[in-house]
């Protein structure tokens, strides 16, 4: 995914604050794995610790010199996380993906399709619709 199509005004602040520190891709793990929930982050670490398995030992090291210690809510973004779906949607179909298949392979109606093709998130994609193409 191009982390260029999601703006910070995306994020929640917590996200925004995860994706200054560890990226945005990395971020986006985390918020799949422990969305919702209260993060322990420890101020130490081994090649077996679940952090470290999820994000990489680089990315472990920053997060425990900002937050070691502490315990983090990890919001749950689900707007994010339907941003970055719908962007894929969007990327998928650019690359010669029928809406159809789409539709089958999202679980969405062809309509559903059409509407995510049309949100701002998508739209910022290179190769997206002109805006005045849409009205």
């Amino acid at each position: 995914m191009h982390d260029d199509y999601i703006l910070d005004e995306d994020l929640p602040q917590v996200i925004l604050e995860m994706k200054g520190l560890i990226g945005m891709q990395k971020t986006l793990k985390l918020v799949e794995v422990y969305g919702g929930l209260h993060l322990k982050i420890p101020i130490r670490f081994n090649d077996d610790h679940p952090l470290t398995r999820l994000l990489g030992h680089h990315a472990v090291l920053k997060l425990i010199g900002r937050f070691g210690g502490d315990t983090l809510y990890i919001a749950k973004a689900d707007a994010l996380l339907r941003i970055q779906r719908n962007i894929e949607i969007a990327q998928r179909f650019d690359s010669g993906v029928p809406a159809r298949t789409l539709a089958r392979d999202y679980h969405l109606s062809e309509r559903q399709i059409w509407t995510i093709l049309k949100t701002p998130e998508t739209l910022r994609r290179p190769g997206g619709p002109e805006q005045g193409a849409l009205f």
